[in-house]
């Protein structure tokens, strides 16, 4: 019992040597030609370009936002003020 059971762990231990030693084999040719290749690389380029123009067109955006937002903080406590003004140029542009 204990003969075949030494027996069974020699041989797995055996081909797991044989499989590491001799490996699977060569790797298959890559099936995508080189252009492809180039033209993905050059639409990636192109979208990570894209994508960096963007970020900084919405930071351009949250600080102009933010200026809008402080703006419009500093004229909430101020109605009199604003209704006169807009009464000025209620009558400046002739209405």
């Amino acid at each position: 019992m204990l003969k075949g059971r030494i027996w069974v762990v020699a041989l797995l231990a055996g081909a797991l040597l044989f499989v590491f030693a001799v490996g699977c084999g060569p790797k298959p040719p890559c099936p995508v030609g080189t252009e492809v290749v180039k033209e993905a690389q050059m639409q990636t380029q192109q979208a990570e370009t894209g994508l960096a123009e963007a970020v900084a067109e919405r930071e351009r955006l949250e600080t102009e936002l933010s200026a809008k937002q402080a703006e419009l903080q500093s004229m909430r406590g101020k109605p009199d003020e604003l209704e006169k003004k807009l009464e000025a140029l209620k009558k400046g542009s002739g209405r």
